[in-house]
């Protein structure tokens, strides 16, 4: 081949990558948004309530613990001289871009409560760029104050948010949205708003696939360092930072005597306060929702009275706090374990050497590494259309490269849902040879 068919061949793929690429940037900046009702896209108007709201702040920072588990009216009566902004997201996202998004916008006065989840995802560097791109969907100014690693991240997961929203347009729908995770779900401070009959909602009080570790190695070297250097440069502007236990499910807790070791290694890391009594952050199953970290509206009200005292104990305000405590919801777990059902590798066991397994639409609940011996399994097909109605953890494809199948009518609610959306990209609807 001569060099003018070299040099020929080289413009005409350099042509078609720019073509592409601006393809992908037309379709991610310039089409409408898509992504404004889910519940990512709360986190623009987060974002603006804390750039705009003047005056001294008492700032929630977090995860979907932070959202579920604060009520900000209640908080706002007692500290009439604060406006409160709850900052608290989901974990999905990584608490680093909460805590990124966030500095930007305090200033001097400002109380800065940092709660992330006990967990070693939300006390680790972990950061999702497709839920990023979702969240910044037509508010991409945020993105300027995301950290420059991450941008590495982001880039490799541009071309799938610009194809989605190619596809929403097409179809001229928006992405589904269902039960509370959206954005209607919250109110103008930022809350999760549930009904007041709320109750526990988990197979046998909590979930399985959440065990909630109070040990050393839970939360990440580098995190610390992270919290530390995030923190100093939030008090350089004249604001108080402090680190709170997110409220957690007991149940859960694999070892609750570890509990005080852990808070005396934390607050000798950390080199902002601790507030409160890490005790206080164990709560009684009655008090949760649908998470081992989402409180119902009761468990609200008694974890929203318990902040109060802490901040007022930080601020040197000994008054007492008159607020009657609501009764505890009644337990259900025990009533509904006879139409609850957890699948488990044991479940599995029966189909080893198959390629499909079905999961019947009575099960609630699926552990983790539950086909991790499956090594055949293609198919995993889903009989529940309402993903609410099926929790599932962070390691369900853990050992297999199965893709799961879904009802055509759920495939996107299964996408948008807080458990399910991790897996999104192996969720697509079942086929009649699926379903025999």
């Amino acid at each position: 081949m001569d060099k003018k068919s070299v040099k020929r061949m080289v413009m005409v793929a350099f042509m078609v990558l720019l073509t592409e690429q601006l393809f992908f940037l037309v379709c991610g900046f310039g089409l409408p948004a898509q992504f404004g009702d889910t519940f990512m896209g709360e986190l623009k108007s987060k974002y603006e309530r804390l750039k705009e709201t003047p005056g001294k702040r008492i700032v929630l920072v977090g995860g979907s613990g932070v959202a579920f588990d604060c009520d900000s009216a209640m908080i706002d009566e007692f500290f009439p001289s604060y406006e409160v902004v709850n900052f608290g997201m989901y974990a999905g996202l990584g608490t680093k871009a909460v805590m990124d998004l966030s500095k930007s916008y305090i200033h001097e006065g400002d109380i800065v409560i940092l709660s992330p989840e006990q967990s070693r995802q939300t006390l680790s560097d972990y950061f999702n760029g497709e839920y990023m791109w979702q969240a910044a969907d037509g508010a991409f100014g945020m993105l300027r104050n995301i950290k420059s690693e991450n941008f590495e991240t982001m880039l490799g997961n541009f071309p799938k948010f610009a194809l989605q929203k190619l596809n929403y347009v097409l179809k001229g729908q928006q992405p589904q949205t269902d039960s509370m995770y959206q954005k209607k779900s919250f109110n103008v401070y930022g809350d999760i708003e549930l009904d007041e009959d709320q109750k526990n909602i988990l197979p046998n009080g909590y979930d399985v696939n959440q065990p909630v570790n109070f040990t050393e190695d839970t939360v990440q070297p580098e995190f610390l360092e992270y919290m530390n250097a995030w923190a100093k440069r939030i008090e350089k502007k004249g604001a108080s930072v402090w680190y709170r236990y997110c409220p957690v499910n007991k149940l859960a807790v694999e070892d609750t005597e570890a509990v005080a070791i852990y808070d005396a290694f934390l607050r000798k890391k950390l080199e902002f306060p601790v507030i409160g009594n890490p005790e206080n952050s164990l709560m009684d199953a009655e008090w949760f929702f649908d998470t081992n970290f989402h409180l119902n509206s009761a468990g609200k009200e008694v974890n929203t009275v318990q902040l109060i005292r802490d901040i007022k104990a930080m601020l040197g305000d000994n008054r007492e706090v008159a607020i009657e405590i609501p009764k505890k919801p009644q337990r259900t777990w025990e009533d509904a374990s006879e139409k609850s059902r957890i699948w488990t590798a044991k479940d599995s066991e029966t189909y080893q050497g198959e390629e499909t397994i079905v999961i019947p639409e009575n099960v609630t609940q699926i552990e983790d590494y539950a086909f991790s011996n499956c090594a055949g399994l293609k198919q995993i097909v889903l009989e529940q259309k309402d993903p609410s109605k099926c929790i599932v953890g962070q390691h369900l494809l853990d050992g297999t490269g199965a893709e799961i199948l879904v009802p055509q009518m759920s495939v996107d609610s299964y996408k948008r849902n807080y458990f399910w959306s991790v897996y999104a990209g192996r969720i697509g609807k079942v086929t009649a040879h699926a379903e025999k």
